[in-house]
């Protein structure tokens, strides 16, 4: 094997492994995925090198596909959140993006002979803008229907599946007699169009989807929002009912304090006092801030929370009125306790179970919560964290579109046994 035939080798496996991770969702961070997954890469380059030189060229066809996708699949297993066939449609559609360099600078190089070299500079020249287009413009949708589409991924499969077997057959048969690869070769250019024009209709029924399950995920926050308002009205009514009745009671309480202290006995009139200040608490309604929406959360989440025994501290100071939409500000907070909410109910029960909440917004609006947690917080490259569970990691995003939209600034973190979440807008 020559140089120029190993660095082919290893440069179509590495471009093929990055475009596996840029679709994967992995429950690891970014530096242990890379170091995980290069080991797996690694291993594919040894085996295929290995088998070319003890082998020979034939063998090495036969057992490239099979070696390299296989090395692929198990280390994508492994690192995957999610397993069964949405890892195996990740691998197929990594492979049919990387065919494309390589069905292209392959024909180019049976037509021109030109040396192995220009067939890497153009597999260079392909491979890096189409792995570039991927991360920037497939992987944030992607990652997006991957959290939304639970079950199918079988079914999508059959597409890049058949392009899949379609190239395998193909790479069997190829002849380097130009009546024979053109022929091998147009039936190379014509799966591979159909495969990504269907790929173009799957992306346009993830983006419908991912559509239809934002507006799901906006009406169920917005049912939250009504009722946490109706909870609220309801304690104002009820609060507005003890105070007419205690009202109503206060002479009466009057006359028999005036009664006791007149006979001289203190002990009991203070006894009725303290009763009636016990009794006059009830009447109380929480107040965390001015502003009713967010106020309304507030209420709803930390009655929540102290269900749960969870204590809430709150230290809450809204400007009037506020240069945000309160109703979008009111499901950041609605989000971000109830994750707090989560990671404390996770902790054993002989342990502190203790939300803080500071949230000001003169002159700019910051928060921050902080709470325990057990076990091991991972973060992305992006610094989000990363949840190992189904159906969370929803609250987060919403979060991070908030932040987006007002230009803002947010800042997660897991010290000591406490995770923070800091939110910095401007006005």
């Amino acid at each position: 094997m020559s140089i120029a035939q190993a660095l082919r080798l290893a440069f179509l496996i590495i471009i093929f492994g990055s475009m596996c991770l840029i679709l994967l969702d992995t429950k690891y961070s970014l530096k242990k995925t890379l170091i995980i997954y290069g080991s797996f890469l690694a291993a594919s380059i040894a085996i295929n090198a290995t088998i070319w030189i003890l082998f020979g060229w034939h063998a090495f066809t036969l057992m490239y596909v099979p070696v390299t996708n296989g090395c692929s699949l198990i280390g994508l297993f492994f690192l995957s959140k999610r397993k069964g066939f949405l890892v195996v449609f990740t691998m197929l559609t990594a492979t049919v993006f990387t065919n494309v360099s390589a069905t292209v600078s392959t024909y180019i190089r049976l037509e021109t002979d030109c040396s192995i070299w220009w067939e890497i500079l153009i597999r260079t020249a392909i491979g890096v803008p189409t792995t570039i287009i991927l991360y920037r413009y497939l992987r944030p949708f992607y990652l997006q229907m991957i959290n939304v589409m639970r079950r199918g991924w079988g079914y999508l499969c059959l597409i890049p599946g058949l392009y899949y077997t379609i190239a395998i057959i193909n790479s069997l048969d190829l002849s380097l007699i130009p009546s024979e690869y053109h022929i091998i070769f147009f039936n190379y250019f014509l799966s591979l169009s159909i495969t990504i024009v269907a790929y173009g209709v799957i992306f346009a029924l993830f983006g419908r989807i991912i559509r239809e399950a934002q507006m799901r995920d906006e009406q169920q926050l917005l049912k939250i929002q009504i009722q946490a308002m109706e909870r609220h009205t309801d304690m104002l009514k009820k609060s507005e009912e003890k105070v007419s009745i205690y009202r109503h009671d206060l002479r009466h309480y009057i006359a028999n304090i005036k009664i006791l202290l007149e006979s001289g006995n203190t002990s009991e009139a203070l006894h009725v006092l303290d009763n009636f200040d016990e009794q006059n608490k009830n009447t109380a309604v929480s107040h965390y801030c001015d502003n009713p929406t967010v106020n309304a959360i507030l209420v709803y989440y930390i009655q929540k929370a102290e269900q749960e025994g969870i204590t809430v501290n709150t230290d809450c100071s809204l400007t009037d009125p506020l240069f945000i939409e309160a109703s979008e500000l009111a499901m950041v907070l609605a989000n971000a306790i109830e994750n707090a909410v989560h990671a404390c109910s996770a902790l054993p029960k002989t342990s502190e179970r203790l939300i803080r909440i500071k949230l000001v917004s003169s002159p700019l609006l910051a928060l921050e919560i902080i709470n325990p947690y057990a076990g091991e917080v991972t973060f992305d490259e992006n610094g989000l964290p990363v949840t190992k569970e189904i159906g969370h990691g929803l609250g987060t995003r919403s979060i991070s579109a908030f932040v987006e939209k007002y230009d803002g600034i947010i800042e997660y973190s897991a010290d000591d046994g406490l995770f923070r979440l800091r939110l910095l807008v401007g006005a």
